[in-house]
């Protein structure tokens, strides 16, 4: 091989990448909290809010620590981190040390959690109350996202020994009832607050995204307080809630949610509670959830209905964390419907709309065609062509802008009558009536009501009054003395741009002196 074929060899390889975990919790696991007197960590009788745990891994990498050298009552941990060229590294991540309660070797400060204060507006305040921080044997129990690469890859972890971990797309699952997964609650007062739980809080492991560690619910303390209605009521049937003003607010009857929705305050003082909303296509992450501080008080169960009135999705857990997945959902019409699955009302829940990533609309303006078109104001319209549709399959419209620079959009000002037109109409004929002389270049703004589109028509307008020489938008005295110089001393320049049209009054295509006669004649009966 000569050097010059290795050296280009060399340029064109990849360089080996680290492929990182992701390591967060899982919030609907975190929801599963209760408050507890049967506390083995406490005194008997003492209060204590008691929650499971899920610590999953999202990354492009596994989540691998292998046990070392001993150090008295401890093991050394460390990471395996693997790379692209199929090598790896370990590095020190903590250590193991052997657990009596559980029987078996456990990484030590896994997760940390606490008791916050909501402040107003769903803020995050001050911390009331702190678990320990606990320690976990770590592997692979449950599915959180098998379309991950390598979450089938071999090996796998199913054992609490010296080798633990999580593949991408796994979780491990720590329920309420084991030891520590509790939070003292001496001297708390009764009321809504943030259970917040950190994975990593020590920063042992090196992972791809350090921002997510930490996830938060709401969990209600003390008695369940009487339901009543909320600002979105009436909305017990799918008849009433079509009823409803489309978008109007508190409406049920919600409209196209192209962003994601966060409704708060809801209740269920009655048996039903439905909204209307239209969704385009859904794709892997979008999702709708209901969640309410009264965990395990009052269960309020999910459903979502399509336009037929047919149930197509459901969740029905135990515990009041609902979460519908979107994906693969054809674009249309639902219903949601929140109901409670015993008698009991529930005071207070959230409502997400999580839809899919929206993309803009594809629009391409073909008409004005390319060149400059000479339009007489008000005696002629012109026509605007154009094609588009939208990829997530949203209704589309289709405004017609003008602009005298050509490209800048921020110049561009609407051209009245001709906003919010369904797309599939597809071309309009523009009234020039309200245009000012001159040059005009024509915009296409096309709009799925969330994301914009925008495309500029290849050809340009030029709008211009028979007779107004000077183009200041009438014809007076000074275009009659201007028209008069132009016969006498420049006639040469009736066939230049845009004096052929605004000196041909009378459309013979020449310039005589009839035409000097209907411009004065027009001078004298303009008068504005």
């Amino acid at each position: 091989m000569t050097p010059v074929l290795l050296a280009s060899l060399l340029a064109g390889a990849l360089p080996a990448a680290d492929m990182l975990p992701d390591i967060s919790l899982m919030p609907g696991d975190l929801a599963d909290a209760y408050v507890s007197t049967s506390n083995s960590e406490f005194p008997a009788g003492t209060r204590g809010l008691r929650f499971s745990t899920a610590s999953v891994n999202w990354g492009a990498g596994r989540y691998e620590i292998r046990g070392g050298e001993i150090i008295g009552n401890s093991q050394v941990v460390r990471q395996r981190v693997y790379r692209t060229d199929g090598t790896f590294w370990d590095r020190l991540a903590g250590t193991f040390t052997y657990h009596p309660q559980h029987g078996h070797i456990h990484f030590d400060n896994w997760t940390q959690f606490k008791l916050r204060q909501v402040t107003v507006g769903n803020g995050v305040g001050n911390i009331v109350a702190t678990g320990a921080k606990t320690s976990f044997c770590i592997l692979e129990l449950r599915h959180a996202d098998s379309s991950l690469p390598g979450h089938n890859d071999p090996p796998g972890y199913t054992s609490c020994g010296q080798l633990q971990g999580l593949r991408p797309g796994w979780s491990d699952i720590y329920g309420a009832s084991l030891f520590g997964q509790v939070i003292d609650l001496t001297g708390v007062p009764d009321g809504i607050y943030w259970l917040e739980g950190t994975v990593d809080p020590d920063n042992f492991v090196l992972e791809s995204d350090e921002t997510n560690n930490t996830v938060r619910v709401q969990v209600a303390i003390g008695p369940i307080p009487t339901a009543v209605p909320d600002a979105f009521e009436d909305n017990d049937s799918m008849a009433i809630v079509d009823a409803r003003t489309e978008g109007a607010p508190n409406s049920p009857n919600l409209g196209l949610v192209l962003n994601p929705v966060q409704i708060d305050n809801l209740s269920m003082e009655d048996s039903n509670d439905w909204y209307k909303v239209r969704l385009h296509a859904g794709a892997v992450g979008s999702y709708i959830q209901m969640e309410s501080p009264y965990l395990r008080q009052n269960d309020l169960n999910m459903q979502l209905y399509n336009s037929n009135g047919t149930v197509v999705r459901s969740s029905t857990g135990s515990y009041n964390w609902e979460n519908i997945q979107l994906s693969g959902l054809a674009a249309g019409t639902y219903y949601i419907r929140v109901y409670p699955s015993g008698t009991g009302n529930n005071p207070r829940y959230r409502l997400t709309i999580n839809p899919s990533e929206n993309h803009p609309p594809v629009l391409v303006m073909n008409e004005p065609l390319a060149g400059t078109h000479f339009v007489e104001k008000s005696l002629e319209t012109f026509p605007v062509v154009w094609n588009g549709n939208d990829p997530d399959l949203d209704p589309k419209t289709v405004s017609i802008l003008r602009s005298r620079e050509f490209g800048n959009a921020g110049l561009a000002e609407p051209i009245p009558g001709y906003q919010d037109m369904p797309n599939a109409q597809g071309s309009a004929n523009i009234n020039t009536a309200d245009f000012a002389n001159g040059l005009w270049h024509i915009l296409g703004v096309g709009s799925d009501g969330g994301a914009q589109t925008h495309s500029w028509a290849p050809g340009s307008i030029y709008i211009y009054i028979r007779g107004d020489v000077n183009e200041d938008g009438h014809v007076h005295m000074d275009d009659y003395e201007r028209a008069v110089s132009i016969y006498q001393r420049k006639p040469g320049l009736f066939q230049t741009e845009p004096y052929r049209h605004t000196l041909d009054v009378d459309e013979n295509g020449r310039f005589d002196k009839n035409d000097l006669f209907l411009i004065l004649q027009l001078a004298n009966t303009d008068h504005d």
